[in-house]
């Protein structure tokens, strides 16, 4: 029998894009089947976000409980996660930033990729760079590595016009075109996102409108990037949208409240640690996966781990 300090864990895997383009986002479909069937071999019961949530709160989740959830929507999420999922028969959430629906389906840290990448940049960067920044220099592989990871932390705590703007100005900087141009790594469009919905086992979630980063934004963004998400799922899909993810998992005591009234059923955050009948249902914590993981070794210390919860006072009303 399990002691009571690691009853009624479960774990919540989280992963982004199901591809063969080795980044860090990313783990191949091959690895990705490979993971499901770790999940069969170790016993698990995979369940619905949203049952697992509620069977938390109860403190009745089964044993060894899993929840599988993709972040962002990316089009490899219908092509290659769902299929996989499907031979399993196993469910899973996918959480959906928005913003993509109206215009070009590329995510701002994609378009900065692109960026990055190019071959035929300039000796230094100085533009998007924030006042008072010094230009980098980009004559080698490391300093252009150096310049661009600068350059991706000062886009965290910016509004999604800031993003916008400065996106367009390294895009004009460096030659390239904007969003939408074939081959590149694209979001799904509503008709996939339908698509994807109406498929057993698979349903969509709520991850905010601009993909922000809800703790250094007020309140009035923080209710709009969580309420137009929602309305905009609800009213392509006809069904009501309970599940939340905090972009790059950060939230904060108001980012939670506005979940609450909200009205939201369950929230995910980041943590890598297991899920327990401690964890608040808006802040409940994943296992981020990646290429190359044990899976099955990850599991075992999850399970067996002291519950926690997860940085979040469970008293909270």
């Amino acid at each position: 029998m399990r002691s009571d300090s690691t009853a009624g864990n479960a774990v919540i895997l989280m992963y982004h894009r199901i591809a063969d383009a080795g980044t860090d986002l990313c783990v191949s479909p091959a690895e990705f089947r490979e993971q499901m069937a770790a999940l069969r071999a170790q016993g698990c019961r995979v369940m619905p976000l949203l049952e697992l949530a509620q069977a938390l709160a109860r403190g009745d989740a089964p044993e060894r409980s899993v929840a599988i959830t993709l972040d962002d929507g990316y089009l490899d999420a219908l092509t290659d996660a769902a299929p996989i999922l499907r031979e399993f028969d196993y469910p899973a959430t996918f959480f959906i930033v928005t913003s993509t629906l109206d215009g070009p389906g590329e995510f701002w840290w994609e378009s900065l990729q692109r960026v990055a990448d190019h071959e035929a940049l300039p000796a230094t960067l100085d533009v998007a760079l924030g006042e008072g920044a010094a230009p980098m220099p980009l004559d080698t592989p490391e300093r252009r590595r150096a310049a661009f990871d600068a350059v991706r932390r000062g886009f965290y705590p910016l509004s999604a016009q800031q993003r916008r703007e400065r996106i367009a100005e390294l895009l004009r900087w460096s030659g390239l075109a904007a969003a939408g141009e074939a081959g590149q790594v694209r979001a799904m469009t509503p008709e996939e996102l339908r698509r994807l919905d109406a498929m057993p086992g698979m349903e969509l979630g709520a991850h905010s409108e601009n993909h922000l980063l809800l703790p250094a934004h007020p309140r009035a963004i923080k209710e709009h990037e969580m309420l137009e998400c929602r309305r905009k799922l609800e009213t392509l899909l006809g069904r009501e949208v309970l599940s939340f993810c905090y972009p790059y998992g950060a939230f904060d005591e108001d980012a939670v409240q506005v979940a609450e009234r909200a009205g939201f059923a369950a929230a995910v955050t980041t943590g890598n640690q297991p899920a327990s009948p401690l964890s608040h249902r808006l802040v409940l914590p994943r296992l981020a996966v990646h290429a190359g993981d044990d899976l099955g070794a990850r599991l075992r210390d999850a399970f067996a781990a002291q519950a926690q919860p997860h940085h979040y006072d469970r008293s909270f009303a």
